[in-house]
């Protein structure tokens, strides 16, 4: 029975097996991926939590918040943006509010006022939790 299973085993080696899966999709299901696939295509922006750690009419302020928070956080990049008479620094882009509470927490640890805000970002933004 050995040599049996074993001579099968070798010619199936020998030989290669190919195996071919076909997958049918049913109408209803390619139909609304296709609407998924349009509608992500069309708005490229959504709705996303981002950690604004100061805002500030002093822009030395900004600059010195964005070295600190640099140095202790360089695996993420702060962005500034000047909403008169304000500058303000955001950092990441949270799908939901919970995605960012643990990084908000390490963040309050330097920066006490730091707060989640809400803001339209391009999807590619998107932090991976």
């Amino acid at each position: 029975m050995k040599i049996v299973l074993a001579i099968l085993f070798s010619f199936l080696i020998v030989f290669g097996v190919k195996a071919q899966v076909n997958i049918q999709e049913e109408e209803s299901v390619s139909r609304f991926m296709n609407d998924y696939e349009k509608i992500n295509r069309e708005n490229p922006t959504q709705k996303a939590w981002k950690i604004q750690i100061i805002a500030t009419n002093d822009r030395r302020k900004m600059e010195d918040a964005i070295s600190k928070f640099s140095k202790y956080f360089p695996e993420h990049e702060p962005n500034w943006s000047h909403e008169n008479p304000y500058y303000k620094v955001k950092v990441g882009a949270f799908e939901t509010k919970e995605d960012l509470y643990s990084f908000l927490l390490s963040v309050k640890q330097h920066f006490s006022g730091a707060i989640p805000v809400v803001e339209n970002i391009s999807k590619s933004e998107l932090v991976k939790a």
